[in-house]
This record gives C-alpha cells, structure tokens and sequence, in this order.
C-alpha cells in the first residue's frame, strides 16, 4: 500500500473527479455484468445449440466480466474511500494476483475471440469440422 494519500481538490475538481473515477465504474460495473449476464442465458437458450462458438463465446463473458470487476471495482473503491483502502493492497498474494490479472484477462479475451474466428474459418472450409465438431 502506498505511503502517501490523496489530497483534496478544490469543489469543482473533487466532483468531477468523484463522478468519473468513482461513479462511471460502478455503472460500467452494473451494465456489463447484466449485459455479460444476458448474452450468456442467450447462449445457452434451448433454441441456441450447443456449438463450438457458442461455449467460446460464453467463456469470453465470463472472462470479460472478471476483467470488469478487476479493472473498475478497485478504481471506486480507492476513490470512494479517498485513497485510504485499496482492495490489491491487502497481502502479498493479492497483491501478486493483482499484478497477473489484468495481463491474463486481457489475453484471455483475445484468445477467446481468434479461437471463435479460427472456429468460423474452419467451418466454412472443411466438411469433417462441420459435421464432427461444429
């Protein structure tokens, strides 16, 4: 955890800087996880087979929804409480966790997304695929 805290500023910044890094998150939050939440009960819709692309898909918004919390719910919580807990500062494990996760959910999407577009090329090009995998 730092040794320094965050110093007020004046009325009209202290607002503004409450509002984007402390509200804006928290809606981000709420919208992408009901967002998130919908696309995956669309996917698993008895209507939507189960194919490849559909199980990558909704794996990207499981990891899309952990990165969301990652990335916002720290920035509320530093902001809310003027600098004075951080939720990654807690042990050295957290800590660590905190350095790792931005990295591998951020990778993990892209992943995701090139193993659904590798799924689509090869269901066009190759009949085996359609017909054992997709």
């Amino acid at each position: 955890m730092a040794s320094w805290y965050r110093k007020k500023n004046p009325a009209p910044y202290e607002t503004a800087e409450l509002s984007i890094s402390g509200i804006v998150p928290i809606f981000l939050i709420v919208i992408g996880t009901v967002g998130n939440l919908i696309s995956i009960f669309v996917l698993l819709n008895k209507e939507n087979p189960g194919t490849s692309t559909n199980i990558y898909l909704i794996f990207l918004c499981l990891v899309d929804t952990i990165s969301l919390y990652q990335w916002n719910l720290s920035n509320a919580v530093y902001t809310f409480t003027n600098g004075q807990k951080q939720i990654w500062g807690r042990s050295l494990f957290i800590c660590i966790l905190s350095q790792f996760f931005p990295f591998y959910t951020l990778h993990t999407s892209a992943m995701l997304l090139t193993f659904v577009e590798l799924d689509r090329a090869y269901l066009l090009r190759d009949r085996w695929y359609k017909i054992k995998v997709a």
